[in-house]
């Protein structure tokens, strides 16, 4: 028999050989208008990117969407093919801008692209108003389709949509989303308007970080009675949801952290509402975060009980304006939400079958956002009213020059940093609960990825230690030590020596860190199996390991 040390060395040359022979990323330029026109455009020549025969020109290229242009859509994208759509490195003009046309009957079609192959969007700015103001009632930019696919967003805008702003429809996908912003994702009802709702089966990642939904309607989060097999929410900003920011009664491996919730499931509901199951599947009160024990056929199939459920559910803040307070008081049908309902909090008071539920530093506080956003409450209050009284509703827009919506707004009118000086630093990493785009020093100091090692004695070298675990999937951390302040740059090579990703580049002080690779490149796009190198430079001094990537 073979052994171990001979197997993994076959493996190693095996996965470099394959590498070899894939097709290194290229970029290429999307015009926004062909011989066609400018409708339609941007599929025609995404999808028109092939062989004589069909095949893809290259299977890893990077398509690039030129800031300040509008590409114009009059219908679906289906797209079979892993996609990298990215804005030019112009951050002086407003992103790029995807947006609807309306059709012969006047009708403004659907825009979503289908993705049944992995997708990373970056700096891309998704549009639900048509030139003439309309929009579509089931508009969602974005679907999530296949089996293991994953999309990844970052520095996104979903503007202007009515139904929801991501759907899963495929097995097993995951879903990473940073530094991005949904905005005025609403309509007519209080069910509309979501982050995320899953239509699929379990999924395998769902990752939001660093993202702000304002002024939306329904879901923040909906996985629906699906399975996960982790989440992690962290650094997110709702300001005004009309429903439970959160469906997802099943959660089994969660982080759920330095978040704030600013006047979330704000219609507060009615007996009936409750009785029939509207917010909360089984007759509890509306919640901002609520669970539920796992059905034994999900438990059984994915290898989980309650007793070894993990969910982090700390250092978020939430609040409640005084005016909605006041509406629910002065409404005798009305009850209002609760942090958590009954049925969850006895979850995780239960530390004998429920271990591994931790809910603690979540505080109720006024953030102290400025008044121009607060404004808006008074939207808000307006749309409850017709909502409750009336049974009337309609969309409410933060839109305070009065300007037409289309073709989006730039730079972006709001501004959620706050005042709070609690808030400030109540994060579990010590840094502003909510979006951190809002503090952009902050953000800074979140995105270098160190953490200084737990230690009160100074490094007395520099040392650059083996990577751990070696191999890995998904995941790796490197870690190294600097005796005095010094510039660092740590990178990741491939065997051809191309640079794969910059995992630092920064002014560091004295001390021990550590620094993850989740074995992406800079696109967000997940590297094949094989051989990789780090380096780090420090002054003068430069210094490679090897590492292995499995998958």
């Amino acid at each position: 028999m073979l052994k171990k040390a001979t197997i993994i060395m076959i493996m190693f040359v095996l996965m470099s050989v394959g590498q070899s022979f894939a097709q290194a990323p290229d970029t290429l330029d999307v015009p926004s208008s062909d011989s066609e026109g400018a409708v339609g455009a941007l599929p025609r020549f995404i999808l028109g990117d092939t062989t004589a025969t069909g095949e893809r020109n290259n299977i890893n290229r990077v398509y690039r969407l030129k800031r300040g242009e509008i590409y114009l859509v009059n219908g679906k994208t289906f797209v079979e093919f892993p996609l990298t759509l990215i804005a030019d490195d112009d951050d002086t003009k407003q992103p790029p801008v995807i947006a609807p046309f309306p059709l012969d009957d006047g009708s403004i079609p659907r825009v979503t692209f289908y993705c049944y192959e992995d997708a990373y969007f970056k700096n891309i700015y998704f549009l639900g108003m048509a030139p003439n103001g309309e929009r579509n009632p089931w508009d969602r930019p974005l679907i999530l389709g296949g089996t293991d696919t994953k999309m990844t967003l970052e520095g996104c805008i979903c503007d202007a949509y009515t139904a929801a702003g991501i759907a899963n429809i495929g097995e097993n996908t995951s879903l990473y989303a940073k530094d991005c912003l949904w905005r005025n994702i609403n309509d007519v009802g209080q069910f509309d308007g979501q982050f995320f709702f899953n239509y699929g089966s379990a999924m395998d990642t769902i990752s939001v970080v660093n993202c702000t939904l304002f002024n939306g309607s329904s879901y923040f989060l909906c996985n629906a009675k699906q399975y996960a097999n982790y989440v992690r929410f962290e650094h997110n900003t709702l300001f005004i949801n009309n429903i439970n920011p959160f469906y997802t009664p099943y959660l089994s491996n969660a982080d759920i952290k330095n978040n704030i919730f600013f006047s979330p499931a704000s219609v507060g509901e009615t007996e009936e509402e409750r009785n029939d199951g509207w917010y909360d599947w089984d007759g509890e009160r509306m919640a901002v975060f609520s669970i539920d024990t796992i059905p034994s056929d999900m438990a059984t199939n994915h290898s989980i009980s309650e007793a070894n459920r993990k969910i982090n559910f700390v250092n978020n803040a939430y609040f409640w304006p005084q005016k909605i307070k006041d509406y629910w008081a002065g409404n005798d049908s009305l009850s209002a939400p609760v942090w958590m309902n009954d049925r969850t909090k006895s979850m995780f008071d239960d530390d004998t079958n429920y271990p591994y539920l931790v809910e603690e530093n979540n505080v109720e506080a006024d953030p102290g956002f400025n008044a121009d956003v607060m404004k808006q409450i008074d939207s808000l209050l307006v749309f409850i009213k017709a909502l409750r009284e009336e049974g009337t509703t309609h969309p409410y827009f933060y839109n305070p020059s009065g300007a037409a919506v289309f073709p989006g707004r730039w730079p972006i009118p709001e501004d959620l940093s706050y005042t709070n000086t609690a808030l400030l630093t109540a994060g579990t990493d010590g840094l502003p609960l909510g979006d951190l785009n809002w503090f952009p020093d902050k953000k800074d100091i979140f995105d270098t990825k160190v953490e200084p090692e737990e230690s009160n004695v100074m490094p007395k070298e520099f040392t650059l230690t083996q990577n751990y675990p070696n191999p890995f999937n998904p995941e790796t951390k490197i870690s190294f030590s600097l005796k005095k302040s010094s510039y660092v740059t740590l990178e990741v090579f491939n065997m051809l020596g191309q640079k794969v990703k910059t995992l630092v580049d920064k002014q560091k002080p004295a001390g021990f860190y550590r620094v993850s690779w989740d074995g992406t490149n800079e696109q967000g796009l997940k590297m094949s199996s094989g051989i990789y190198y780090y380096t780090i430079k420090v002054g003068s001094v430069a210094e490679s390991k090897k590492m292995m990537l499995l998958k």
